[in-house]
């Protein structure tokens, strides 16, 4: 048996050489004799791989004369088109018209592609049954069963991933670098399929190794994003569908180690296969294609930023079920579904959201994100001008790595709520239920960020201890900024004012807040006995704002533009350090105002992340900027081609009372301008530089 494995393979191995082969060809097809001499062959191939799964679920000598006679004729059939074609004499794919934007070559790549895919997933089938892999089970059930636990078997995995190895190889004179780079990652997070080897222990670490390429993975699609802001169609919509699939690969892993269903995952396999076929044999030469800028195509964003949080949430489940068990979702709180329609919808909802933030505040969750997230963050790093956002950005990272991490969950995980700052980081609901055995230490911990507030800005929260300054200041996010002013609700935000919207949604927000904490807190008393669906009522406000609805908001960066949890009032624990930093110390400042007046580009309003855009008007007539909504990320310090504006806080107020006032250049620490090779240009965008 081992020698007849042996065998197979090496059949395997060839059949996938010459599928490689053949998909060389069929991306450089210029005439329709070319094109109709190529799907003769795949389809040929098709039939030759439909017929040997065939002839193993009714092996006998008529199964093998009549596959034969059906090859015989339906050759005879598609070489029909071949002699057609040669009517035509070479005439171009091009030349021909096309039927409601589809092409004559849009259908040949078309065809080409499902032939592609079908004939690999029939050679996975075929092989895996030949081998004694899976069973010729009969029925509708038994013949899909078997079809699904093909697709996901190493048959299938593995031969892919070695087919997509050469064909990239052999086509790499006709790819980008970048898809290049993409397809390489698609190779090994294919090659570590959990599935394709029947061990516990090759699924575990085939699924962290897999993860971990995924998020490499999509750590250089940002990055490629900020350095690419122009894309031709082509790379724009593989990077926006290899997302996709992979958002359907971590559910399908989930689906299979949660219930031991494999059908989600072997769909993600076809979708990626067909995906990665679309690619490679839609191809042209680099260059030849008009670019694009991805920032004037919101719903093309919001694709690739929801396609990216499915594959983050499920990959922090995934991780999730590794780390705690299946017993982290089954002891999930359910609320039952019964009752009238809008009880049913309630519970529905409830049970939607707790099982949501189930995943998105938990460790594991937040680790994955704080690595993918956090690598953007240190690439920024190497872009801020000034010392200070340097060192700020790197306080990003370890505060997101130690407050938000490392101290709540691998510390104090359960004496948290009993610690100031620290298990109520978030304000009200952080920690669980309000009780007077943790009322002081919430008190406390408002005292202590209000201070910091006071002193320093909300910056101390919004642009550092909050998970939001992660998040938000990564180069690619950041540059998404621009949607502030582009979209019809981000404008509804603009300038340092408190509009009429902001004003009714952090009012709303508060009050919600407060009725919930007063409720927890008499519950603790024993006063009242309300909860939403057996969950305190504080702990369920905070779940539904930060743990569900701050990613939903995050996910709309196209519509609402960036940090929108601070622009809007979203954020409750936000908007009270935004309201102490008013009256405190933190402001903008300027070193001559009549630098502003005569400043063309006004740079400082274009990048600002939540989008202030009234600062240059403010400045010429005021020297500084105070402002509410003012969170002090620092990227109008970076962006002033002047290095005109500074930050002002206890530090500068401080220097004035010891030192007495002090020439502005020396109130802000900041480095000299060094061009590198990508620096931020009038718009904030990063550009090539000599």
């Amino acid at each position: 048996m081992p020698m007849v494995v042996e065998l197979f393979w090496g059949v395997a191995v060839s059949m996938a050489a010459a599928t490689a082969w053949l998909v060389k060809k069929a991306s450089r097809v210029v005439t329709l004799y070319d094109a109709s001499v190529m799907l003769f062959l795949l389809t040929m191939m098709l039939s030759m791989l439909v017929g040997a799964v065939y002839y193993l679920y009714a092996p006998s000598i008529t199964t093998l004369f009549v596959l034969l006679a059906a090859n015989m004729v339906s050759m005879s059939i598609f070489v029909i088109p071949i002699v057609a074609s040669l009517m035509y004499g070479g005439k171009k794919l091009e030349d021909f018209g096309g039927i409601r934007g589809l092409t004559m070559a849009g259908a040949f790549q078309l065809t080409a592609v499902a032939l592609v895919v079908t004939s690999e997933v029939f050679m996975g089938w075929a092989f895996s049954l030949a081998s004694g892999a899976i069973l010729p089970a009969g029925g509708g059930a038994g013949i899909f069963s078997a079809l699904v636990r093909s697709i996901s078997s190493y048959w299938f995995v593995f031969t892919m991933a070695g087919e997509m190895a050469v064909t990239v190889y052999i086509l790499r004179d006709r790819l980008q670098k970048a898809v290049w780079t993409v397809v390489g990652a698609q190779v090994l997070i294919m090659l570590f399929s959990p599935t394709a080897i029947d061990s516990p222990g090759w699924a575990r670490y085939s699924a962290y190794a897999g993860s971990a390429v995924m998020i490499v993975l999509f750590v250089y699609i940002f990055e490629f994003l900020y350095k690419n802001r122009s894309l031709d169609r082509r790379t724009s919509d593989y990077l926006v569908l290899i997302m996709m699939a992979y958002g359907i690969m971590m559910a399908g892993i989930f689906s299979w180690l949660l219930f031991g269903n494999e059908d989600v995952f072997a769909l993600s396999l076809i979708v990626e296969m067909v995906v990665y076929f679309s690619a490679v044999i839609r191809s042209k030469e680099p260059g030849s294609e008009e670019l694009e800028s991805w920032q004037s195509r919101p719903l093309w964003v919001f694709a690739v930023l929801s396609f990216l949080f499915v594959a983050e949430f499920f990959m922090g489940a995934v991780i999730d079920v590794y780390a705690y068990g299946t017993a982290f979702f089954t002891s999930i709180h359910q609320a039952p579904i019964a009752g009238s329609i809008p009880e049913i919808i309630a519970a529905s909802g409830y049970d939607f959201i707790s099982y949501f933030s189930a995943v998105t505040a938990s460790a594991w969750y937040l680790i994955m994100m704080g690595i993918e997230m956090g690598a953007l963050v240190l690439f920024k790093i190497r872009y801020a001008r000034e010392l200070e956002t340097k060192i700020r950005l790197g306080m990003v990272v370890a505060a997101y790595a130690v407050y938000a991490v490392f101290l709540p969950y691998f510390v104090f995980p359960s004496t948290a709520q009993y610690i100031p700052w620290i298990g109520w980081s978030m304000g009200v609901g952080t920690a669980g239920a309000l009780a007077p055995a943790v009322a002081l230490a919430l008190l406390a911990t408002y005292f202590v960020s209000g201070l910091l507030s006071f002193f320093f800005g909300s910056r101390n929260v919004c642009s550092v201890f909050c998970t939001a300054a992660l998040m938000y200041q990564g180069t690619a996010i950041d540059s998404m900024s621009s949607f502030n002013r582009t979209s019809k609700l981000g404008r509804k935000f603009l300038t340092s004012k408190l509009s009429a919207s902001y004003k009714w949604v952090v009012s709303l927000v508060w009050l919600s807040l407060v009725a919930a904490a007063v409720l927890s807190y008499l519950n603790s008393l024993g006063v009242v006995d309300v909860t939403i669906f057996g969950t305190d009522t504080s702990f369920f406000m905070y779940s539904f704002y930060f743990s569900f609805l701050w990613y939903v908001v995050w996910i709309m960066i196209p519509f609402m533009g960036t940090y929108a949890c601070a622009t809007t009032g979203l954020c409750g624990w936000g908007s009270f350090n935004h309201l102490v930093s008013r009256f405190g110390l933190f402001k903008l400042k300027v070193k001559d105002s009549d630098t502003c007046v005569t400043c063309a580009t006004k740079d400082c309003a274009k990048v600002c992340p939540v989008g202030i855009t009234d600062q240059p008007g403010s400045f010429i007539a005021t020297g500084q900027l105070k402002s509410m909504k003012c969170i002090g990320v620092g990227d109008c310090v970076t962006a002033c081609p002047y290095q005109n504006v500074y930050f002002y806080d206890i530090r500068g107020w401080l220097r004035e009372r010891l030192r007495g006032p002090k020439s502005p250049v020396t109130q802000g620490v900041t480095l000299p301008v060094v061009r590198s090779r990508l620096s931020p240009d009038a718009r904030g965008q990063a550009t090539e530089g000599p």
